[in-house]
């Protein structure tokens, strides 16, 4: 057996002999070296060791703790939220069954962390968007910011043989012809030369029959669950993710306890928006936020403590990303 160390960390660079670990200790070694070098927090998520093709790899996440307690309960419940899939660290092969890895900067890996975080909560959003924009819809800053693309939906709808110069002079909108280009982009609109007619995505919903406040419900929601990622980045619809990033702000803490009547304070809900979203709102505007939330039936909110509707939790958690 060799008499040399198995293990050398120097700067950025972990140099290791595989041959002195089993796969298990593999792992736990690489592990433990990394969080030496990074940080407690980071745990190796998979080793994949081949060493007829001379391949090492160590996928690696980063964890932290969250207070998942119910404020009406007397026990406290911490939570440790792992976030995997951060960064693969590939390690070159040195002879004699020694591998090097080359460690990026602690930056460049908090870095690769915020991207997979923000990723997860992008994809969290998008969930609670789909379950809860038929009850938001009903709030007037909503209304008030998808109100270019409603008008455009209903005056199509009604007269099928508009032209783009028909729509601009009815609109005092600069971002107009963005709107017109997503929705045909999305299949609601169809752009033959100059004229503008309704697509077969409005022509499914008219066939249901629907009063128009409904049709309107029907077909804002098929954009929004649609065009999420589109509208609200690329044309900076912010209010589609702005309910849902405070919907969330209480959710997620009863996602990760497994508890959909779980009890928060709004101190509680700010904590989250200030972990999660880095965002720091003061009580009143988060108390008017979830008040709202409250009255369109998204949670429940009562002497300053949030709890969350079983329907909604049953509904975004089928379609939620892993959160930790």
């Amino acid at each position: 057996m060799s008499t040399e160390s198995p293990l050398k960390l120097t700067n950025r660079d972990l140099t290791i002999n595989t041959n002195e670990f089993d796969a298990e200790g593999l792992e736990s070694k690489i592990q433990g070296r990394l969080r030496y070098y990074y940080s407690r927090r980071l745990f190796v998520q998979s080793v994949n060791y081949d060493p007829d093709e001379e391949y090492l790899s160590a996928t690696v996440g980063i964890t932290y703790p969250q207070d998942v307690s119910d404020s009406r309960e007397q026990e406290n419940v911490l939570k440790m939220v792992n976030i995997g899939d951060v960064q693969t660290l590939t390690a070159t092969a040195v002879g004699n069954n020694y591998y090097k890895f080359n460690l990026p900067s602690r930056a460049d890996l908090y870095s690769e962390y915020q991207d997979q975080h923000e990723e997860m909560l992008d994809d969290l959003d998008w969930s609670m968007a789909k379950a809860i924009y038929s009850r938001v819809y009903q709030l007037n800053p909503v209304r008030n910011q998808l109100n270019s693309i409603v008008q455009i939906v209903d005056w199509v709808r009604r007269e099928d043989d508009l032209t783009l110069e028909d729509i601009d002079d009815a609109q005092t909108n600069e971002n107009t012809h963005d709107y017109i280009q997503a929705l045909e982009d999305l299949g609601f609109l169809r752009v033959k030369e100059n004229t503008v007619h309704h697509g077969r995505k409005i022509d499914s919903a008219d066939l249901q029959n629907l009063s128009h406040e409904e049709f309107r419900k029907q077909v804002i929601g098929d954009i929004v669950v649609d065009g999420y990622y589109l509208l609200r980045k690329e044309l900076e619809l912010m209010m589609l993710n702005h309910f849902p990033i405070f919907a969330n702000s209480y959710y997620i803490s009863a996602f990760r306890r497994g508890k959909p009547d779980l009890w928060l304070t709004v101190e509680d809900v700010m904590e989250n928006l200030k972990t999660e979203y880095d965002r720091d709102e003061g009580r009143l505007a988060v108390e008017d936020k979830l008040r709202d939330l409250a009255r369109v039936g998204v949670v429940e909110f009562e002497n300053g403590e949030v709890s969350g509707h079983p329907d909604i939790y049953r509904e975004v958690q089928q379609d939620a990303p892993i959160i930790g």
